[in-house]
């Protein structure tokens, strides 16, 4: 059984090792005049990629996409912690400087409109 596992992990990484030299071979020298890689060099890359995210997980059990979720709910608290000690004008002032400084564009729904006097 654990033999079956490593071939199946060993069969994974070498198509994964192709796909990227088969997307980069095909993309990068066309759209940025860049060189062809190896296969050697397209693994490498896939372990820069996962060195460079901190070993975030290959998408298992510990890993992957839920592994952030404990991170983002921190987060989240904080922010809503910091918004209910506001009062209702200290939170439009903070939230339009918040939007501001990341270049978003805000549309002010009626609703908050009206709950602002504005």
């Amino acid at each position: 059984m654990g033999l079956g596992w490593v071939v199946f992990g060993a069969l994974i990484f070498t198509l994964m090792g192709l796909a990227v030299m088969y997307l980069w071979n095909w993309l990068i020298p066309d759209l940025f005049g860049g060189s062809a890689i190896t296969f050697i060099q397209a693994i490498g890359l896939i372990l820069l990629a996962k060195l460079l995210t901190g070993f975030g997980g290959w998408g298992g059990r510990y890993g992957g996409w839920k592994k952030g979720h404990h991170y983002n709910n921190y987060w989240k608290q904080r922010w809503e912690a910091k918004l209910s000690s506001m009062t209702p004008e200290e939170k439009e002032k903070f939230k339009s400087m918040y939007y501001h400084r990341c270049g978003w564009s805000r549309e002010v729904s009626t609703e908050e409109k009206a709950n602002t006097g504005n």
